[in-house]
């Protein structure tokens, strides 16, 4: 799809529910995709009378990356964006690892948007990252909920993170850019190919027939990930003996039946509902809990602030 300001409102305000005046706040990281999706977004809430506001993080990874933050903000200042600029402690830089500087960057975004009480982040993923977050995903043997990747709209906390430009091709931001005259910043680890990410992208580049094979197998996920989601929550529906506010009782007998990963799916989604809460219980650690309940006829688990207790043909989950 060409990425034009009309495109994007057009898709953005199907998928984006917000309040009269909305206050948003964009991750800036200075690079292509960032920067298009901020132009966007600038025009957009301009229409809307709301407010915006550019976070960008000096990661501290690179000797660079201070003057570069002031270079983003900068430019931001010549379109009448406000920015914030913010520095990662060097006591949380460890050797360099762009995966920490993720980490970092992420906990200071939200951070951020929760003591300002702006509920609406947005940051700049598009369709390649999700591309590269599908097969590192698919070598590390996810199952289908992992597989599903990156979502267009997640709620943490109290934070809705929404990334519109998961539509969009890398290729399609940088014409965007290239339109508009947008300078962006280019940075080196992007090309390195020690990071799997980057190794990964170089492949596809060089690969078209194979990317449009991973391409069509992606979509066939994302397309049938709704059915899987709607199927998990209709077994669980069967397996309640009863149901109230923070507790729940399930038939043992019938969960036990189950294949074992959906087994661990059900225990999840019951935890989630007497908890009120899409907090995820480390996978090996429900992993064990499922196993526990399978193997034992009486027992008495807690994780989480939740107690699982099986007594007999009965899976008791409250909230304590």
């Amino acid at each position: 799809m060409l990425l034009t300001f009309l495109n994007f409102e057009k898709t953005f305000e199907k998928i984006f529910f917000y309040e009269k005046n909305p206050r948003i706040a964009v991750g800036v990281s200075g690079g292509p995709d960032s920067l298009a999706l901020v132009i966007l977004l600038n025009q957009w809430i301009k229409k809307k009378k709301g407010k915006l506001i550019a976070l960008v993080v000096d990661h501290g990874i690179r000797k660079e990356s201070f003057s570069e933050s002031l270079q983003t903000k900068k430019y931001l200042f010549n379109k009448g964006i406000e920015s914030k600029i913010f520095s990662v402690a060097k006591s949380k830089v460890k050797d360099g690892k762009l995966n920490q500087a993720r980490i970092n960057r992420f906990e200071i975004l939200l951070n951020y948007c929760k003591k300002n009480k702006i509920f609406h982040l947005f940051l700049g993923h598009h369709l390649d990252d999700n591309i590269e977050t599908f097969i590192l995903r698919k070598i590390a043997g996810s199952n289908l909920e992992g597989l599903n990747s990156i979502q267009i709209i997640t709620i943490l906390g109290n934070i809705q993170v929404i990334r519109p430009l998961l539509y969009y091709t890398k290729k399609e931001i940088l014409s965007f850019n290239k339109k508009l005259n947008i300078p962006f910043i280019i940075d080196p680890s992007n090309q390195n190919i020690k990071y799997s990410r980057v190794a990964i992208r170089k492949y596809l580049n060089l690969n078209r027939k194979i990317r449009k094979e991973i391409n069509k197998e992606f979509v066939i996920i994302r397309n049938n990930y709704f059915l899987y989601k709607q199927m998990i929550y209709q077994i669980l529906n069967l397996l309640i003996i009863n149901a109230s506010f923070k507790k729940l009782i399930l038939s043992a007998k019938d969960f036990i039946n189950l294949n074992p990963e959906i087994r661990v799916k059900i225990l999840t989604k019951g935890v989630q509902y007497v908890n009120n809460s899409a907090f995820q219980i480390r996978s090996k650690k429900i992993e064990d809990m499922v196993t526990k309940i399978s193997n034992f006829q009486n027992i008495s688990l807690e994780s989480n602030k939740t107690s699982i207790i099986r007594i007999n043909n009965s899976i008791i989950i409250t909230k304590i």
